[in-house]
């Protein structure tokens, strides 16, 4: 069976741990970066990764190494150029199957997407979207994300004090993006339809579109007289 192949191109100690994780998951780990002595230590440490010391933003050192139809592709330089050029050419000009590109600048995330780059990392959403999510977290029970988080499925518990109780769906006027899939009550699953009737500690699995998350959210949390 063929190991996959990942390329990760410039980072230090995220592309340090990159390659400890890969190498202990038999993962076929190749390294570029532009600093030699750092590239020494690589070396060095991982003797069974291949470590490339040169530019990730110039072509023939792909073509050197060999990368042709990699399975993944990961750029960590601390230049969002650079990193939107060697994921270009990885992708564009060596097939390589999936590519990565971190950026610094949050801004960057949507235009790399638009310049044929979908796999775009950025550290700030990431931080900011686990804040929004700590604090959504406070009023649901569980929150799973679907396709990059433009969807999600989450459960909500209907408590004592909530004025959607005793009241059907179809009164509740939820987001149109958003749909109650299944209440758990007692135990027992109900597929609910729009005269279903909520009850005290019915527990509401809903699908959302992430617009009209908070919506929903609010509108199922909401106490009465508030």
């Amino acid at each position: 069976m063929r190991k996959q192949r990942i390329i990760i191109v410039g980072g230090r100690k995220k592309a340090r741990f990159l390659i400890k994780s890969f190498l202990q998951n038999q993962i076929d780990v190749t390294v570029i970066n532009d600093t030699a002595q750092f590239c020494e230590e690589l070396a060095e440490d991982f003797p069974s990764a291949t470590v490339a010391c040169g530019d990730g933003t110039k072509p023939y050192i792909f073509e050197d190494l060999n990368i042709e139809s990699s399975d993944f592709l990961i750029a960590l330089m601390p230049s969002d150029a650079d990193n939107l050029i060697s994921s270009q050419i990885a992708k564009y000009q060596f097939n390589v199957k999936k590519v990565y590109c971190t950026v610094n600048n949050p801004i960057n995330v949507e235009i790399f997407k638009k310049l044929g780059i979908s796999n775009v990392i950025s550290s700030t959403h990431i931080v900011s979207s686990m804040i929004e999510q700590l604090v959504i977290l406070q009023k649901i029970d569980n929150y799973i994300p679907i396709e990059t988080g433009q969807v999600g499925i989450f459960e909500i518990t209907i408590s004592s004090n909530s004025e959607v109780i005793s009241k059907s769906i179809s009164e509740i006027n939820l987001p149109k993006q958003s749909i109650i899939g299944c209440i758990i009550r007692h135990g027992q699953s109900i597929i609910p339809k729009g005269d279903t009737i909520l009850m005290l500690n019915d527990k509401c699995v809903v699908l959302v579109n992430e617009c009209d998350k908070q919506e929903t959210i609010n509108l199922l949390t909401k106490g009465k007289g508030v």
